[in-house]
């Protein structure tokens, strides 16, 4: 399935919500705790199982979430988590990653703060992530 930022939801507008705070309170420090990862080594308290990652954790892209309950399962990347996310932001130009895997510091371009101004009008008017439709800059 292809990952472009046209197909994202949720989960990477999520995360690019917690980076631009993180950014503005934490010098771009991210904190590991919050959040998803496949990596036992660094895996959140909120999902750590004795079965370790699942393939329910991974992202959820747009149109993951249908009317109702309904979900499109489809849309699901099992094995992707939020340092996934983090690349695919970098890729897309969002953000400058400065850190790594285990210390991850990000900070936003100028395409990321616009992106992200967006994003936070959206949420402001009273939309979710997952209904946020990216507007190519």
């Amino acid at each position: 399935m292809e990952n472009k930022i046209e197909t994202w939801g949720k989960d990477h507008w999520s995360l690019l919500a917690y980076i631009q705070t993180r950014c503005v309170d934490h010098k771009g420090v991210l904190d590991l705790k919050h959040l998803r990862s496949k990596n036992p080594m660094v895996q959140s308290p909120s999902i750590i199982s004795p079965q370790g990652w699942k393939p329910d954790y991974g992202t959820r892209l747009k149109g993951y979430f249908l009317k109702g309950d309904g979900r499109d399962l489809t849309k699901r990347l099992d094995d992707h988590d939020d340092l996934d996310c983090i690349e695919d932001m970098e890729d897309e130009g969002l953000i400058e990653n400065l850190g790594s895997g285990l210390h991850p510091v990000c900070k936003l371009t100028k395409k990321g703060k616009k992106i992200s101004a967006d994003l936070s009008s959206h949420k402001m008017d009273g939309g979710h992530f997952a209904g946020f439709i990216y507007k190519k800059i």
